[in-house]
């Protein structure tokens, strides 16, 4: 399915793939996707991420290659393209290149690849993260949250109060340990 995507969208998802494969192996193991997701307020058992790769795993090596990550990719947004109600545009952003100081601590690299990140979940393109696009995205993995549920984790994170996460939200929470 990688023929999907555009060449800019793979290199995107590349970098994304890479922020996932924390030991750089080229290959995300249950650990490092348990580790993402539990940045992303999900606390999930090993066993549970060790299933999501299970459905992508077309080699059962037991851990997910690119290749079956932008299979994943493509059924998140195969998804979204045909539910046109959850999101108008599902083209991944261009990654903006920022000579800014970012101002959570973290070097220029890594700040385009939370970024980069952020961007892939905010499927809207509005600037946040609501609690919507949390729930779809839950659905995608193959675990649904409750939106109530979802609310209570966004709150955890939400500095300003305003019932989604921004950036500089998203990237606080990703730097936390």
């Amino acid at each position: 399915m990688a023929e999907y995507f555009s060449a800019k969208q793979i290199t995107q998802f590349r970098e994304i793939f890479n922020s996932f494969d924390k030991n750089g192996d080229g290959n995300i193991e249950a650990d490092e996707l348990k580790c993402v997701l539990k940045n992303l307020g999900q606390k999930v058992k090993t066993k549970y991420c060790r299933n999501m790769i299970k459905q992508y795993d077309k080699n059962n090596t037991k851990r997910m290659e690119f290749r079956e990550f932008l299979d994943m990719m493509a059924n998140v947004f195969q998804y979204h393209l045909s539910h046109p109600e959850v999101n108008k545009d599902t083209q991944v952003t261009p990654i903006e290149e920022s000579q800014k100081q970012n101002g959570a601590g973290i070097d220029d690299a890594t700040n385009r690849k939370m970024e980069d990140l952020f961007d892939s979940l905010d499927v809207d393109e509005s600037g946040f993260i609501d609690p919507e696009e949390i729930v779809k995205l839950t659905e995608t993995l193959g675990e649904k949250m409750a939106i109530d549920e979802v609310k209570e984790l966004i709150k955890q994170v939400d500095k300003d109060g305003d019932g989604r996460v921004n950036k500089e939200e998203f990237k606080r929470l990703m730097c936390s340990k």
